[in-house]
């Protein structure tokens, strides 16, 4: 009782107005000591210090013995007293001898006596675990980004300071061990730069999409500052498997699982006798494969009662998304016999060309209560909530509430940006933000886009860039084509779109162009109205990539208008219904450049007579236990685990406005994502869809299955790769489609490959269509390798893949593929 009761004073007092010693750590020629740690001796309280050797630790005014540590330095050993006048203090090391020592018999080695110990903490892993079903605590969160602008002479030398961002936010965060997280802030300070993504030039990439009615799936945020609530910090060592998708895509296997010893070695580093006369343990963990999602580092344990009393742990850097090194701190302390997590830190490092980014979340949390009130509807579906008043406290909240010192160059930073909150509404302040999105800067003009935004009416108008305005391989060739976009939010989040475009095509001489817009009058239920009136070139398959643009066989020309409206019935259930008329007419007389078959691709287009449509379609979207974020009366999805439903119907009705067609349409898909712990993610999808009814259907309406590309692998959940021929049905087919991604599973194991940072992937498709007695199956495995271009983060594969159908024998093709992973809904497109 003494030894709990002394490490709650500490923590207590640590977390309660601390000063900050903070300083640099050098060796004696004065170069930095990346990462040294820093702690209290015979206490497991300590930090660690970020690349340029800078660290903060936290402590109440006192004496302590402090201790530096860093690998090839000697120890160092320093007696301090903090005071209010005292909090800066540089450490030097002196670089290690290394002598060889005489050769002791010892009964036991370090790893041994580790591998004892780490046997008892595992078997009481469950035990910690299940004593903490659910809790909810007051949750501190302090963000800090230093970007340092590198020399291009000498390496890694720091020449200037380019930007500071900072955040902080309280709440009172709940937790359920099946995990079930929830955040309900109560104050949210942002001095993030807002307008970061209109600074520079992004240029993206997409392979298609599967028609989705619901709205964007993620919450928008940098994924350098990734700590926007519980989930996020939730790094939790009583699980075998931890989920932390904004640092690494892979579960990290803790080294406290079933498991851990095929993972990891551990070795007895030191232990020490507290000042109760109890004996701690500090364990030194060493991942067994480089590239996996492991960790490496510290872990302190108490004797006897194998409680974890902190740890300093590192994820492997062949692991990481978007950081270069990444590093955790957690100590514990028993409430109520429960062992809970009450200080956290991550301090990491992101180096972006000739910029180093050195990151630093500081994370308390205190006034644990062990029963959560979810008796709310949709308590956990809503993971996040905001009081009316979270942006708005003003410093003196902030300087009360705060639990530790602000650096120097923090506190100024704030000081400077202190009056944002009631500026940010400001006359002057949306003149100066909207002056920088307004700015015309040549490279927009190539490669973005340029228009004009005005914060007070909140409109914003643009025009596509003259790289978006070619098109190459469009119908009958070269087009040129020019995008106009304008839009306008009302104060309420009520919106309205308008999104004119035309474009012309020089071989034939011909102008094509349309006008759509959209009225957004329920935001928190995403009721939207959509017209769309033009004479174009549309597609005849549903889903589209690079070769649907190349192919005018999937083409047709079609003067129509469309009028549609989307609504979320309830959470997670979308509807929409819409009207077309259409005259549709055959584009086979257009001519193409002789160059265009080059590419091995050019079907003719389909040749019949034009013909009118009035047509109608109901599409229903289920996400069973959707979650979602209701912020400044706007709501964002957040995804579903479980499998996601779609239902189309669609009927053309006959003699309205002339029209012709008279059918019965009905389709069902099923979208699911897997995972599968340490093996990997696995994503399919099954569709069918036959016509009920076809008293006059023509060919545009037949359910079209597009050509395979070539060379170019196509996003496999909507596509099949070897397709040689543009199919179609006018009655009833099924199609299934399976990815798995195994993330390295097997390679990162295997000694020197594991250095390549290769990725294992498989799957396959099936088609078959009954009435053309028409089946095909198809398999490939593929090798990926992710990269990232600042915080643009991709896979470039290649895939060998083979197909069997009822008229072709199976033959074997290699392709190429690009996979792009969404930070805003933190998943691959495949």
């Amino acid at each position: 009782m003494r030894l709990i009761l002394l490490y709650s004073i500490l923590f207590l007092s640590f977390f309660s107005f601390s000063q900050s010693l903070k300083g640099k750590i050098s060796d004696s020629r004065g170069n930095e000591i990346p990462f040294a740690k820093i702690r209290v001796k015979n206490t497991s309280y300590g930090t660690v210090a970020n690349a340029l050797g800078i660290y903060v630790l936290e402590l109440q005014e006192g004496k302590y013995e402090i201790q530096v540590l860093a690998v090839g330095y000697e120890n160092y050993e320093q007696s301090v007293e903090i005071h209010a006048n005292f909090n800066t203090l540089n450490f030097t090391l002196s670089a290690t001898i290394q002598e060889l020592d005489e050769i002791l018999i010892v009964g036991k080695t370090a790893k041994e006596r580790g591998k004892e110990i780490m046997k008892q903490v595992i078997d009481k892993r469950s035990y910690f675990y299940n004593l903490v079903p659910e809790f909810s605590c007051d949750t501190y969160c302090f963000t800090s980004l230093e970007k340092d602008k590198l020399d291009t002479i000498v390496k890694d030398s720091i020449i200037g300071k380019e930007k500071l961002n900072l955040s902080e936010w309280r709440a009172t965060t709940s937790y359920k061990k099946t995990s079930k997280f929830k955040d309900e802030f109560y104050a949210f300070n942002d001095f993030s730069d807002p307008f970061n993504a209109f600074n520079g030039v992004s240029v993206g990439f997409q392979t298609g999409n599967e028609n989705s009615i619901a709205p964007s799936v993620g919450q928008k945020s940098d994924p350098y500052m990734f700590v926007s609530g519980l989930k996020d910090a939730h790094i939790n060592l009583f699980e075998n498997l931890i989920e932390a998708p904004k640092l690494t895509p892979n579960p990290i296997v803790s080294p406290l699982a079933f498991n851990a010893f095929i993972y990891y070695n551990f070795y007895l580093e030191n232990s020490f006798i507290d000042s109760d006369s109890s004996f701690v343990y500090e364990i030194k963990v060493k991942p067994r494969f480089e590239q996996e999602a492991l960790f490496e580092g510290l872990i302190f344990v108490r004797d006897s009662s194998w409680e974890l009393v902190s740890y300093q742990l590192a994820i492997n850097p062949g692991a990481l998304l978007y950081f270069k090194e990444i590093r955790l701190i957690c100590d514990y302390q028993k409430i109520d016999d429960k062992l809970v997590p009450t200080r956290r830190e991550f301090i990491y490092n992101i180096k972006e060309g000739k910029t180093l980014i050195n990151g630093l979340i500081r994370i308390n949390h205190n006034d644990y209560k062990f029963k959560v009130n979810d008796s709310k509807r949709n308590f956990w579906l809503e993971t996040a909530t905001y009081t009316d008043d979270a942006f708005e406290k003003d410093s003196s909240f902030w300087n009360s509430k705060r639990p530790f010192t602000l650096k120097d160059i923090e506190k100024k930073f704030m000081h400077e940006q202190d009056s944002i909150i009631s500026y940010h509404e400001s006359d002057e302040y949306m003149r100066k933000n909207d002056s920088l999105r307004n700015q015309f800067k040549f490279l927009n003009l190539i490669f973005g886009e340029i228009g004009h935004v005005n914060s007070f009416k909140k409109y914003d108008f643009s025009i596509g860039g003259l790289f978006s305005q070619i098109v190459p391989f469009g119908v009958g060739g070269y087009r040129h084509r020019l995008n106009v976009n304008y839009s306008k939010e009302f104060k309420n989040a009520k919106a309205f779109s308008v999104n004119p475009y035309i474009d012309y095509g020089f071989l034939n001489k011909d102008v094509k162009g349309s006008i759509g817009g959209s009225y957004t009058y329920n935001p928190k239920r995403f009721s939207k109205i959509a017209f769309e009136v033009g004479d174009v070139y549309d597609f005849v398959t549903n889903y589209q990539n690079i070769q649907g643009t190349f192919a005018p066989g999937n083409r047709v020309r079609n003067k129509k208008f469309q009028i549609s409206h989307r609504h979320e019935v309830t959470n997670g259930l979308y509807l929409r219904a819409g009207l077309e008329y259409s005259n549709r007419q055959s584009i086979d007389s257009l001519k193409y450049p002789d160059w265009f078959s080059e590419f091995g691709i050019f079907t003719k287009p389909q040749s019949f007579e034009g013909y009118k449509i009035f047509m109608t379609t109901i599409n229903m979207e289920y996400h069973f236990k959707q979650k979602y974020v209701i912020r400044k009366n706007k709501k964002q999805v957040l995804g579903s685990p479980w499998p996601v439903l779609f239902l189309d119907y669609k009927k053309g009705i006959p003699q309205i406005f002339g029209a012709e067609s008279n059918f019965d349409y009905l389709e069902l898909r099923v979208h699911d994502e897997i995972k599968l712990n340490t093996l990997g993610v696995s994503e399919l999808k099954f569709i069918s869809g036959m016509f009920l009814h076809k008293k006059d259907l023509r060919l545009i309406e037949h359910r079209f299955f597009r050509t395979s590309d070539r060379f170019f692998f196509s996003n496999p959940i909507n596509s099949l790769q070897m397709l040689d021929t543009a199919l179609n049905t006018a009655n009833s087919f099924i199609q299934f489609n399976y990815i798995h991604h195994f993330n390295g599973f097997f390679l990162n194991k295997v000694w020197l490959i594991n250095k390549l940072k290769l990725e294992e992937t498989v799957g396959g498709g099936f088609l078959m269509i009954p009435e053309s007695k028409f089946a095909q199956i198809e398999f490939y495995v593929g090798l990926e390798r992710k990269f990232r271009i600042r915080k643009e983060v991709f896979k470039l594969g290649i895939y060998a893949v083979t197909a069997d159908n009822t008229f072709e024998k199976a033959n074997l093709n290699f392709k190429i593929g690009v996979n792009f992973f969404n930070s805003f809904s933190q998943k691959w497109d495949y």
